[in-house]
């Protein structure tokens, strides 16, 4: 195995404090190393320089800072703030993704709990949010990119049954939404709303996803260390029980349907898995130091410009204890996805910060920070430095 860290020199925006993060590239056994001698980094012309950081910038102060969304075809980051109902506008630099004026934004009252956020395909330029706390759905027109032009809800669907809308995500016709107050699971026609269907949870279910393969519907059910399997053509309901405790993120992405394990109040294990078509899980376990007992709160994948080759970002959360770090993950697998060849460990210079979400971009990773009112920036050019000897070994 060969390791390299690599210190990080980041700004905190609005406050000017230099802050150290920690990245280490781990290359597993039997993967290629390239050649360093050019001097040029590896798909980069003879003008850049080999470099990675992570940049924090401030949003405005909040008690928790939750989910996150690309608006498509704009340079624009929504993202959700609960504990005030507010939605904040982040306006991308078009080339390099930076972070160039944020602005909050009532959307809701007290009480309401902005919380999920989902793109829609079916009303192009908008998306989807949950009042976990008012029980409804809306649909929020962003206002364009410039951040002082407030969003619009253009249509709010009252939850029918149960309570606690915490995700939401649009599949075709239907919105899929975990109830988290009445552990179920509604599945719920947008332009019908009378046409919905309740499926009964296990405890705590946070994510809902459709199975790019089978077209079945699964959900996290955190407290209760159970994945929730649903055959909606069938009308069948089956739980599948996990390696480990809390799935939490769950998402489509290649070969499958992937989770992340956050562990317990005590320790996380590093471990995430991948569901086949027929629901068996296939598990893999992080192997660098920093992360072997990370708490993994969300797994997501690039999008398709992004170029990065196969591989999928993982979220280490102190969300539920502190003695694990908040993290980022870069695993690198093989062209099938059925063996990790790699993996690159950043730590995010704010720690105890209960790292929430993940969002790829094409030229960079954005990281949602729950309790620092922070929005974390990673670029992710490839980076894979060996040495030799390996970091620890005596010189």
């Amino acid at each position: 195995m060969l390791t390299v860290p690599v210190e990080t020199v980041t700004t905190v925006a609005g406050c000017g404090v230099e802050r150290r993060a920690f990245h280490r590239a781990l290359l597993l056994s039997g993967v290629t190393v390239p050649a360093l001698g050019s001097g040029v980094a590896i798909g980069a012309t003879a003008n850049d320089v080999p470099s990675r950081s992570v940049v924090e910038y401030g949003l405005p102060p909040t008690k928790d800072t939750h989910e996150l969304v690309k608006v498509p075809g704009l340079p624009l980051v929504l993202v959700s703030q609960m504990s005030d109902a507010r939605l904040v506008k982040v306006r991308l630099d078009p080339d390099t993704e930076e972070a160039v004026a944020v602005r909050a934004h009532p959307l809701g009252g007290p009480g309401d709990m902005l919380h999920g956020l989902a793109v829609s395909q079916r009303y192009p330029g908008m998306v989807w949010a949950t009042h976990e706390g008012g029980n409804r759905l809306l649909l929020v027109d962003p206002g364009g990119a410039d951040v002082d032009v407030p969003p619009r809800v253009v249509r709010v669907i009252d939850v029918p049954e149960g309570r606690g809308p915490h995700y939401v995500g649009e599949y075709d016709d239907r919105l899929w939404v975990s109830l988290k107050t009445s552990n179920d699971v509604l599945s719920i026609d947008h332009a019908d709303p009378s046409r919905y269907r309740l499926y009964r949870a296990r405890e705590n279910p946070i994510f809902v996803a459709r199975h790019p393969l089978s077209g079945e519907f699964y959900a996290s059910q955190d407290d209760a260390s159970l994945i929730l399997r649903i055959d909606p053509r069938a009308d069948r309901v089956t739980q599948i029980p996990v390696e480990g405790r809390t799935p939490v993120g769950l998402v489509p992405g290649p070969t499958g349907l992937w989770v992340a394990m956050l562990g317990t109040k005590e320790q996380g294990t590093g471990t995430f898995g991948r569901i086949d078509a027929r629901g068996r899980i296939t598990w893999f376990r992080l192997q660098s130091s920093e992360v072997a007992d990370a708490g993994l709160l969300h797994i997501a994948f690039d999008p398709p410009d992004a170029g990065r080759g196969p591989g999928a970002w993982l979220l280490g959360s102190s969300i539920i204890c502190d003695d694990v770090l908040d993290v980022v993950v870069r695993v690198a697998f093989d062209a099938d996805y059925t063996r990790v060849v790699g993996e690159e460990v950043t730590v995010l210079p704010t720690q105890h910060c209960k790292a929430h979400r993940l969002l790829p971009l094409r030229r960079s990773l954005l990281v949602t920070e729950l309790t620092s009112s922070t929005l974390a920036r990673l670029t992710t050019h490839a980076w894979d430095r060996p040495t030799d000897p390996q970091p620890g070994d005596p010189s």
